[in-house]
């Protein structure tokens, strides 16, 4: 028995489901849809986006506004794409995973913010907003860290990294 065995239990078919438990699956689906778009932590980075779209916008140099626009834009849309599984998993495991990935862009983010405002090509009233917004989701974040950590931890981690004691 290998390791991909346990996928053979794992039946995606769902034309053996009554049209009644195919309603009830995309109901539960759009409401925990709705739960990951509305989750505080989720609107900040979609903020944090956003103030990275007019940042970018109002630079007066467009060597350093397509230079740097990319890197942070980049680090946003991960952010982004991490929370959305992150919050929708109730595994302390991938939960995990995604909070250290998204620590690190955010934490990019956040530091950022002295090479921007050095750079004296980016209005510094779109700086400062930018750094507040990203204490706010650093916040955020430390609350979803907690909730993390309340989890519990069914799954051994093969890589050893994410064990709770």
């Amino acid at each position: 028995m290998g390791p991909d065995d346990d996928d053979n239990d794992f039946n995606f078919d769902y034309d053996d489901l009554s049209e009644e438990e195919k309603q009830e699956l995309e109901r539960q689906q759009q409401e925990e849809d709705h739960r990951v778009e509305t989750h505080p932590l989720n609107v900040q980075a979609n903020e944090i986006l956003q103030m990275i779209d007019v940042l970018i916008e109002t630079s007066n140099n467009s060597d350093m506004k397509e230079m740097y626009g990319s890197t942070l834009r980049d680090s946003a849309m991960i952010i982004i794409t991490k929370l959305a599984s992150g919050l929708s998993s109730d595994s302390y495991q991938i939960c995990m995973q995604k909070a250290a990935i998204i620590r690190d862009h955010a934490e990019y983010l956040r530091l950022s913010n002295h090479m921007l405002t050095s750079l004296e090509c980016f209005d510094p009233k779109y700086v400062k907003a930018f750094r507040d917004e990203m204490e706010k989701f650093r916040e955020l974040f430390i609350e979803w860290a907690k909730e993390i950590h309340q989890m519990d931890d069914e799954v051994d981690d093969e890589w050893g990294l994410f064990i709770k004691s």
